[in-house]
């Protein structure tokens, strides 16, 4: 089921089927979407204000990258596929690109992305690709949303539309059938509800602003889809042979689970966490939980943002204290999990 928005160190696991989803409780696991994917930062230095009253997140630089830390990310990543790989899980990593990437014109003035920033991207696509490891350009998705003339992110929110959501979620779908239908029941997808329009603060101005910067930037409006009517006789869940971890992006809110259990007609696993505990930490608790069996896996999805793939297990200060590992110990955690399995 989906859980309310969890303590940090609590795991959230969630079948994403027709009959487990119900649109309250997914609204009550957003927190009205007060669940960062970042660590929390000191106000001052947490947003960015941008023209037309759009904001950015503060502590994800424009200017600074870390090319050795995220090889070093890239060989853990790697390292993780081939064991998965063992076990006949193939990982799939998605990476979502910097907000900036798309409203750059709406930074403030002087503010704009360095050339190392500006290459990260394609820096990540090409180090997980050389490591053989399916990396879909998440930039493809979101330039069919803007060809429709739809925004990619929120103006006051670090999150993206639903409609980027869906669309990385298709392009997901077409990775994880490439090879042909998945395991499991055709029919056991998730319904799609109809489109509604949710009306409330972004979480950068929520929980950074004050009071009177929130009155002047003011709500927006979050075009969602309502939770579908469970599907008749669906009463026991089925194997999922899809698997997605990652932080608040891919919650039920947004919509990317549900629509990738729609396109590949089968259940998904999901397992997220707010952004501060951290994807490495995130993957742990679902590779070491009784939801994972590599019996009904074939897919396991596994999310970034774009600028966390430089923080590994061991960056203090990005991830709560209680996901800080060596990437020895994490390593080893992750062998020990998968030997269990």
């Amino acid at each position: 089921m989906i859980f309310a928005q969890p303590a940090p160190d609590a795991p959230v696991f969630s079948p994403i089927s027709s009959r487990l989803i119900k649109f309250k409780k997914i609204v009550a696991a957003t927190g009205l979407l007060l669940c960062l994917a970042a660590m929390p930062v000191q106000a001052n230095d947490a947003v960015v204000e941008g023209r037309s009253n759009w904001l950015f997140a503060g502590w994800e630089s424009l200017t600074t990258a870390k090319p050795d830390a995220e090889r070093a990310s890239l060989r853990l990543i790697s390292e993780t596929a081939t064991l998965l790989a063992e076990k006949n899980v193939k990982l799939v990593v998605v990476v979502v690109p910097l907000k900036p990437r798309y409203y750059e014109a709406l930074l403030p003035d002087g503010a704009a992305m360095s050339d190392l920033v500006r290459a990260r991207y394609d820096r990540l696509l090409s180090g997980l690709r050389a490591e053989g490891i399916k990396a879909p350009d998440v930039r493809d998705a979101l330039r069919t949303v803007l060809a429709a003339k739809k925004e990619v992110f929120y103006r006051t929110d670090f999150h993206w539309t639903t409609f980027a959501a869906e669309a990385t979620a298709d392009l997901v779908a077409d990775v994880t059938t490439a090879e042909g239908p998945l395991p499991g029941k055709p029919g056991t997808g998730a319904p799609l509800g109809e489109w509604m329009s949710d009306r409330h603060l972004g979480d950068l101005a929520a929980n950074f602003l004050p009071p009177e910067r929130k009155r002047a930037i003011g709500p927006e409006a979050y075009v969602i889809r309502a939770a579908a009517p469970p599907a008749a006789g669906l009463l026991d869940p089925d194997p999922s042979p899809v698997a997605v971890v990652g932080n608040s992006f891919v919650q039920p809110y947004f919509g990317f689970p549900q629509r990738l259990s729609n396109k590949i007609d089968r259940p998904v696993a999901l397992k997220w966490n707010p952004g501060d505990v951290g994807p490495w930490a995130t993957l742990l608790q679902y590779l070491q939980s009784s939801e994972f069996t590599t019996a009904s896996v074939r897919y396991l999805v596994w999310q970034f943002n774009e600028a966390q793939i430089q923080n590994g297990p061991d960056a203090v200060g990005e991830w709560a204290p209680q996901s800080i590992s060596t990437s020895a110990a994490w390593r080893g955690k992750v062998a020990d999990a998968l030997k269990n399995r």
